[in-house]
């Protein structure tokens, strides 16, 4: 929404401390995102799903800023499958009963969709469903009734990673070194969520068959760009632990993106690297954006080149740098489980799970790298070792030792990059005289045994304590010298204290009373959603008055 990195917003967690749509709101980040630049370039910008977590019951009015219109899932209901309560344009929430998330976000979607296409002017239609997320924290996502059951025989691919050996497991950071292997019982309940994923997505895909149709029947489908992606993916059973998304593997950080638009060949598929940083810069180059109007703070840049040119080497080279980066702890989102760092009373949470990550995706070698809060180390040849099995952390051989020594330095700048830097981390960490010609711009490159005194030279990426939400003085050095006094502070305001109310309510509704999304829903008209729907009473939005407090995860002691 903003084109930033993580570290930029400093929006690191769903929640307080951390970050949430309390604390995006606090730090002014509304005032100048996405809704706002695609209105410059006089585009209509609307939204239908979930925007942000912590945008509740509590905070819906006023809406979200920038947005022609929005209609947005609220906590504590967002996961709530079959109890679907959304606000309007900031208007006092609905219930809409008997019906699945879903269908709604898809009736919703497509009243949006008809008039939109009815007006002159271009648009923006965000479409965002929960599906597949879990519910209740550890149960399997309820699918439309008219798809359950319908993956019931399916299992999760048994891919080399699921449920590894020994041999494997001892090389992994943290708290996974010591996973016991999976049991026969955990085995089946991840299956069962594999299942129940497979079946939530058939709700999805009719989403997208609806919006096609629509676009084909009104002369609209070839002069608009569907994108089609996610926010994270999703691990099952892999590296053994359990279903969740809070790890650095490819499992987890390697999401979809399927793009259908003007001058995108068909049927082609790329390997160059993307971040979700990069969707703003697109969508305003799409929309043909004065330069004057863009924001200087992206940290991203316009993949619409990329679309256009999918195997172009030279793009994939340009973009083969890519930063994950996670605070806050891994999570087991299963039932079957009783491992963890608090014992029984809470299954599944493990608090040493920050880390800092440095992919490298190129055509002739592909690497992994990352430093945790446990002082761990890992890296992958991901060319050779796709599954991510072989730790080469602490291997003598000199490629590898060579490798680490580069991925380590450009971590080191990526961490804290802002704009150019991380569109071009290797720019700060150029070895000594080299002339314009020979500058380093790939890992390629950089691998010239005459810079391993050079890049040696640098420290290691520190993360000095385990926490849930970024604060700079836990995570020095910083490269260049200087790069924890940006961190995008003049691009936000301070957040210290920030009020996190707690969204639940005196009075609940029910969940999963029944199970909405049968077939007599599959082509429900607006009207009849509209009538199964109720505003909330005034028990039903008053909370129990309780605050998590934030505070500024920049401020720096004195």
């Amino acid at each position: 929404m903003r084109g930033q990195h993580a570290h930029n917003t400093n929006n690191t967690a769903i929640k307080a401390p951390g970050g949430g749509f309390p604390k995006f709101r606090a730090a002014g980040l509304e005032e100048e995102y996405l809704p706002h630049w695609l209105e410059k370039a006089d585009y209509n910008a609307e939204y239908v799903g979930k925007l942000f977590n912590g945008d509740s019951i509590i905070s819906y009015n006023p809406a979200p800023k920038g947005w022609r219109h929005i209609d947005v899932l609220l906590d504590p209901y967002t996961i709530a499958h079959n109890t679907v309560v959304m606000s309007e344009n900031g208007a006092r929430p609905v219930w809409y009963q008997g019906f699945q998330q879903t269908d709604v976000v898809r009736i919703k979607a497509l009243d949006r969709l008809d008039i939109l296409l009815k007006e002159e002017d271009p648009f923006f239609l965000m479409i965002a469903p929960t599906a597949p997320h879990v519910e209740n924290l550890r149960d399997p996502p309820t699918p439309p009734a008219r798809y359950l059951g319908s993956f019931a025989n399916s299992t999760v691919p048994r891919t080399p990673n699921f449920n590894p050996a020994n041999e494997y497991q001892h090389g992994k950071p943290s708290w996974l070194r010591t996973l016991p292997s999976l049991n026969n019982t955990q085995i089946a309940e991840i299956d069962h969520f594999y299942q129940r994923r497979l079946e939530s997505l058939k709700g999805v895909d009719d989403i997208i068959d609806d919006v096609v149709e629509m676009l084909t029947v009104n002369d609209a489908i070839d002069n608009t760009y569907i994108i089609y992606t996610t926010d994270q993916r999703y691990h099952l059973g892999t590296h053994r632990t359990g279903v969740g998304k809070s790890l650095p593997y490819l499992e987890d950080t390697n999401i979809p993106l399927i793009v259908r638009g003007p001058g995108i060949p068909k049927g082609a598929v790329s390997s160059n690297p993307s971040l979700v940083v990069d969707f703003a810069p697109t969508f305003l180059d799409i929309a043909g954006l004065d330069p004057n109007d863009r924001p200087p703070f992206w940290d991203g840049s316009s993949l619409l080149d990329s679309w256009n040119n999918p195997n172009s080497p030279d793009i994939s080279k340009r973009k083969e740098a890519t930063n994950i980066e996670y605070w806050g702890s891994g999570f087991v989102e299963m039932h079957q489980w009783s491992e963890g760092d608090y014992g029984i009373s809470f299954p599944g949470l493990y608090s040493k799970n920050d880390y800092k990550t440095m992919r490298i995706v190129g055509d002739s070698s592909s690497w992994m790298y990352s430093r945790w809060c446990s002082n761990d180390t890992e890296l992958y040849d991901t060319k050779n070792d796709p599954y991510e099995l072989v730790n080469l952390a602490n291997s003598t051989e000199p490629i590898h030792v060579r490798v680490s020594r580069r991925l380590s330095a450009l971590l080191l700048v990526s961490k804290s990059c802002t704009q150019d830097t991380c569109r071009d981390p290797w720019s700060a960490i150029q070895p000594p005289n080299l002339s314009s010609s020979n500058r380093v711009r790939t890992l390629e490159d950089a691998l010239n045994p005459a810079y391993d005194e050079f890049y040696g030279s640098f420290p290691l990426v520190t993360i000095a304590e385990c926490m849930n939400y970024q604060f700079a003085p836990n995570e020095g050095p910083f490269y260049p010298t200087g790069a924890d006094d940006g961190l995008g502070l003049a691009y936000r305001k301070s957040t210290d204290n920030f009020v996190f109310p707690d969204p639940s309510p005196v009075v609940e509704l029910p969940r999963n009373l029944t199970f909405g999304g049968g077939w007599e829903h599959r082509h429900a008209t607006h009207e009849a959603l509209l009538r199964s729907g109720r505003e909330l009473t005034d028990d039903e939005l008053k909370n129990s008055d309780a605050k998590l407090e934030g505070r500024s995860s920049y401020l720096v002691e004195e």
